[in-house]
């Protein structure tokens, strides 16, 4: 959500900034060529691509070439150009500001899947060091629930053991029912109706359940809601791969208060 409403601001920004600049330049226009401001509108554009994304800096682009041409080529405050250098120029800023914006996006977009790989990786190294650390396994498990909800795109988190208990749960856990949908452990699908698909469809928001077993045994069950935002496979995996580890925790829950 935060990513999608931060491209909302760039997409607004962008043009307006790219409109702006050609009105500051129209005091320059009579010193130079109009070819020479391209430099600057594609300064301009690849900024927005780095911190807005795509679509934001193609509007950008886009601004930015109608800027030059209504501010910075004659006849002044018109979209034609009388010019051929002028015409190239315009062409030129148009082609290279759309590049621009589209090499742009790729970075920032390989920027957030590392962040959110690392984020991952975090998530997972703490469930791990959660199970080989001695202590109680609720304090384990209310550990790695927290750290789920500001690593995953979900809005509650619950452990129950084999009875059905809650052992540990995130903040909203304990005001919601049990998770409606049953979720294969590997794709993390919905059992049954085959409603999710695993690619951009959010974890189900009235809950999925995956089943957690440990030496072959049921220990009880992780239960998650989505948030909306939409689950990647990378999202997928990493709740598969957790689910591993909280089965473990969950199983010395269960051999401690049998014992």
């Amino acid at each position: 959500m935060e990513d999608e409403s931060e491209g909302l601001f760039y997409l607004g920004v962008g043009p307006i900034a790219a409109v702006l600049l050609g009105m500051a330049l129209v005091p320059l226009r009579s010193v130079t060529t109009a070819s020479n401001f391209t430099f600057l509108f594609l300064a301009l554009t690849i900024l927005v691509a780095e911190f807005g994304g795509r679509w934001p800096a193609v509007a950008t682009a886009l601004c930015s070439a109608l800027s030059l041409d209504f501010f910075l080529t004659q006849p002044y405050l018109r979209l034609t150009i009388e010019d051929k250098h002028d015409i190239i120029a315009f062409a030129g800023l148009a082609v290279c500001g759309l590049i621009a914006a589209a090499f742009g996006s790729q970075r920032s977009r390989r920027t957030a899947d590392l962040d959110r790989a690392n984020t991952h990786l975090d998530l997972l190294h703490l469930s791990l060091r959660r199970v080989e650390e001695a202590g109680p396994p609720e304090t384990a498990l209310a550990d790695v629930v927290r750290a789920v909800r500001g690593a995953l795109p979900v809005s509650a988190v619950v452990v129950r053991d084999e009875q059905g208990h809650v052992l540990a749960a995130s903040e909203r856990g304990p005001s919601v029912p049990t998770a409606a949908h049953a979720l294969a452990a590997e794709s993390l699908l919905a059992s049954g109706d085959g409603g999710f698909a695993p690619r951009g469809q959010p974890f189900p928001p009235d809950g999925g359940r995956i089943e957690l077993f440990f030496g072959n045994r049921r220990v009880g069950a992780l239960e998650v809601w989505g948030n909306g935002c939409p689950a990647s496979e990378e999202d997928r995996r990493t709740l598969a791969d957790l689910a591993r580890a909280v089965g473990a925790v969950a199983a010395a829950h269960r051999t401690l208060h049998t014992d």
